[in-house]
C-alpha cells in the first residue's frame, strides 16, 4: 500500500536523524538541554505552579457551589424525575416516527431517497404549472431507486476507496451499523419522506438549497437529539465554513439536546473543574457590567453570544466519555483546518477574491495578496490556524510511520503552515514562534540543534517581500502598526475613567465612548488587544478572572503533561493544547481576537478538548501509541 517514494522520504529522514545524532553538535547540545532541564524541574517556578489550585478546595469552596448551581439543580430534576422522563422519550409516537425517517436516511435506502426524490420532483412540477424534461428525467430516475430498493451504506463495508479513505484520515474502525435495521422500511418513515419531498419541492423553486434544507435539517436535528454528540461533531468541523448565527444556532440546540440527554438519565454528574469554574465567573462579571453599559441593549446581546460560545465548553467537556471520542473529534478539527488551508492556499495562488486591503502598499510594494481562505479576513485566519497547526503536529507525532494516517496528518501540517505564512500575519507569526518554542522545548528540547539550519534555509525559502514585512514588526511608518497604536493609546485613555467596572460589551459601548478619547481621530470597533478589550468591557475584575482561568488551565495541562508523560497520547495532545493556547493569548496581544465569534468558539473548543483528558476515566482509555 505505501509507495517508493513514501517509502524513500521516510528513509532519508531516518537516515538523517541517526547522523544527526551521533554528530559533536547534536552531544553539546544535549549536555546544554540537559543542564537547563533538570534546573527548570527543580526550580521554584515549577514548584508554585504545581502547588497552584487544588481539585478539592475547588469542589469545596462558595465559588465552585455558586457555577454548579444550575447543573445541581438539573441534576436533582433527573434524580426526581428521570425514569419519568426517559420513559415518555422511549414512548413517544414521535419520537419513534422521526428515529424510523433518520435510520432510513442513514441507511441510504434508495426506495426511501427514491420517494423523497419523486414527490420534491412531482410537487416542483404540480405547483409551476408547467413541464419541465429535466424533472420527469429525474422523476423516471427515482421511480428505478424506488424499484432497486437497497442500503448503499452496507456496500461501504465492503468498498476497498472507502475503506482506504477512513484509514487515511485515520477512521480504520468505522462501524457503519449505525442505524436500527428494524426500523428500515416503516410505514411510517415513507409518509415523512413524502411530506418531507414535497416541502423540498415547493421551496425549491426559490433556491436549490432552500429545496434541500427541510431534508438535512430534520436528519440533523434528529441525529442530534438522538446522539447529542453528533451535535459537537458537527459544530467542530462546521465552524470556520458557516455563518456565526448558524454556527450559534448549532450549539444551541446541541446544548439544548443534552441538556434534555442529561435529564433522562437518572445518575448523570455534571463535571465542573476549576476552568469552568472561572468560565463561569467570567461570564457572571461580563453580564452586570453588560447591565450597566453605555448601549446596554447592544451589549446585552453581545453578552448572549459569549454564553453560547463560552458556554459549549461545559457541554463538550461533559458529552465526551471516551478517549476515542475525543481524538475522533481533535482529527475531525484539524481536518477542517486542512480544506480551509488548501482553499487559502489556492486563493492566493490563482488570486481568487484577493485584494490588498490589509496591506500598506507604500511600504510593501511586491506584497499584493493575503490569504484569508474562509474566515474573512488574514488575522482571523492565522488565528485560526494557530490552533491547528499544534494539533496537526500531535496527530503526527502520536501515529506510527508505517501508517497512511501519519503521512496525511503531516502534509495537513505542512498545508497549516504554508497558509499561515500566506496569511502574513505578522502578530500570528510571533505567535506561532512562541508555539514552536514551547512545544519543541517541552517536547524535546534537542531538536533546537536543528536551528540554525533553519535559519540559514529560510531566505531560500521564503520570499523577499515576505522577510520585509516580518522585519518590519514594531515599525511605526507601516499604517497598519500606527494605527494599533494609536487606538491603544485612545483606549488606555479612556481607562484612566473605566478600569474598575468597564463601559460594557460590544461594539456599541466602544463606539458610543471611545471617540471622545481616540488619538488622530481614529474611529475603531474595538481596541485591537483581547486584554485592553476585556478590562474595557468588564473592568478590572473581569480581566483578572479571566487570567485567574487561564493560569488555572495552563497549570491542569502542564500536570496532565508531567503525570502522563511526552510520549503519551495524552501528555502529546496536553502539550499541543498549552502551546496552541499560548501562541493564541500571544496574538491576542495584537488583535481582539474574541470579535469574531467563530474564532472565539474555536478557543473554547481547544480548551475544552484539553480539558476532557483529565475527566476522563483511564477504564476508558485507549491504549497510547
Amino acid at each position: 500500500m505505501h509507495s517508493a517514494i513514501i517509502s524513500a522520504i521516510a528513509g532519508f529522514f531516518c537516515s538523517f536523524w541517526r547522523v544527526f545524532k551521533e554528530s559533536t553538535l547534536y552531544r553539546t547540545f544535549d549536555r546544554i538541554y540537559s543542564a537547563f532541564s533538570n534546573s527548570w524541574q527543580k526550580s521554584v517556578i515549577v514548584e508554585r505552579i504545581k502547588n497552584f489550585g487544588n481539585a478539592d478546595l475547588e469542589k469545596n469552596s462558595l465559588l465552585y457551589k455558586i457555577i454548579h448551581l444550575p447543573f445541581l439543580i438539573m441534576e436533582k430534576t433527573g434524580k426526581v424525575a428521570g425514569k419519568k422522563i426517559s420513559s415518555a422519550y422511549e414512548g413517544s409516537f414521535i419520537l419513534k416516527s422521526v428515529f424510523a425517517f433518520l435510520d432510513n436516511a442513514l441507511s441510504l435506502n434508495t426506495k426511501f431517497y427514491g420517494l423523497i426524490i419523486l414527490s420534491a420532483a412531482l410537487s416542483r412540477q404540480i405547483f409551476a404549472f408547467s413541464f419541465s424534461v429535466k424533472l420527469a428525467v429525474i422523476s423516471a430516475i427515482s421511480v428505478v431507486m424506488l424499484l432497486v430498493d437497497f442500503n448503499v451504506t452496507d456496500f461501504f463495508k465492503e468498498s476497498m476507496t472507502v475503506r482506504l479513505i477512513t484509514s487515511i484520515v485515520g477512521f480504520k474502525n468505522v462501524s457503519w451499523d449505525f442505524y436500527n435495521k428494524d426500523n428500515i422500511k416503516k410505514p411510517i418513515a415513507f409518509v415523512l419522506a413524502i411530506l418531507i419531498g414535497v416541502l423540498c419541492g415547493v421551496l425549491s423553486q426559490k433556491s436549490i438549497i432552500l429545496g434541500i434544507i427541510p431534508f438535512f435539517g430534520l436528519v440533523g436535528a434528529v441525529l442530534v437529539l438522538k446522539y447529542p454528540i453528533a451535535g459537537i461533531f458537527f459544530s467542530v468541523f462546521s465552524a470556520p465554513f458557516i455563518p456565526t448565527m448558524v454556527l450559534a444556532a448549532l450549539i444551541v440546540y446541541t446544548s439544548l439536546c443534552f441538556c434534555f440527554f442529561s435529564l433522562k438519565e437518572e445518575n448523570f454528574k455534571w463535571k465542573i473543574d476549576g476552568v469552568g469554574t472561572g468560565l463561569g465567573f467570567f461570564l457572571i462579571f461580563m453580564l452586570i457590567s453588560s447591565m450597566f453599559s453605555f448601549n446596554a441593549k447592544k451589549s446585552i446581546l453581545v453578552w448572549g453570544m459569549y454564553l453560547i460560545f463560552v458556554g459549549h465548553f461545559f457541554i463538550i467537556t461533559n458529552a465526551v466519555k471516551t478517549r476515542e471520542q475525543l481524538y475522533s473529534i481533535i482529527k475531525v478539527f484539524v481536518i477542517a483546518g486542512f480544506f480551509v488551508s488548501i482553499y487559502g492556499i489556492a486563493q492566493y495562488l490563482f488570486g481568487w477574491n484577493t485584494a490588498n486591503a490589509w496591506i500598506d502598499e507604500e511600504m510593501f510594494e511586491n506584497a499584493t495578496m493575503r490569504a484569508y481562505s474562509t474566515m474573512e479576513n488574514p488575522n482571523v485566519l492565522g488565528e485560526y490556524l494557530l490552533l491547528v497547526i499544534p494539533l496537526s503536529i500531535f496527530l503526527v507525532l502520536s501515529t506510527s510511520f508505517k501508517t497512511l494516517e501519519k503521512w496525511f496528518f503531516m502534509g495537513t501540517a505542512a498545508a497549516s503552515a504554508l497558509c499561515m505564512v500566506l496569511t502574513q500575519s505578522r502578530g500570528c507569526w510571533i505567535g506561532l514562534f512562541v508555539t514552536a518554542v514551547i512545544f519543541v522545548t517541552f517536547y524535546n528540547g534537542r531538536l533546537w540543534g536543528l536551528l540554525p539550519f533553519a535559519i540559514l534555509a529560510l531566505p531560500f525559502v521564503l520570499p523577499q517581500a515576505m522577510i520585509d514585512r516580518f522585519m518590519s514588526v514594531g515599525n511605526l511608518e507601516d499604517s497598519s502598526t500606527s494605527y494599533r497604536v494609536f487606538i491603544w493609546l485612545g483606549t488606555l485613555s479612556m481607562l484612566r475613567d473605566f478600569w474598575i467596572g468597564g463601559i460594557g460589551m460590544g461594539e456599541g459601548a466602544f463606539r458610543s465612548v471611545y471617540p471622545f478619547y481616540s488619538y488622530n481621530s481614529i474611529i475603531a470597533p474595538h481596541s485591537h488587544n483581547l486584554y485592553l478589550q476585556l478590562l474595557t468591557e468588564g473592568g478590572i475584575c473581569a480581566l483578572i478572572i479571566f487570567l485567574i482561568t487561564i493560569v488555572i488551565y495552563l497549570k491542569k495541562m502542564s500536570g496532565t503533561f508531567s503525570d502522563r508523560g511526552k510520549r503519551s497520547r495524552d501528555g502529546i495532545v496536553a502539550l499541543a493544547s498549552i502551546s496552541a493556547v499560548s501562541g493564541f493569548l500571544v496574538q491576542s496581544m495584537f488583535d481582539y481576537t474574541f470579535y469574531n465569534y467563530r474564532m472565539m468558539s474555536m478557543f473554547f473548543m481547544i480548551i475544552a478538548f484539553s480539558c476532557c483528558i483529565c475527566n476522563i476515566k483511564e477504564g476508558n482509555a485507549i491504549e497510547n501509541n
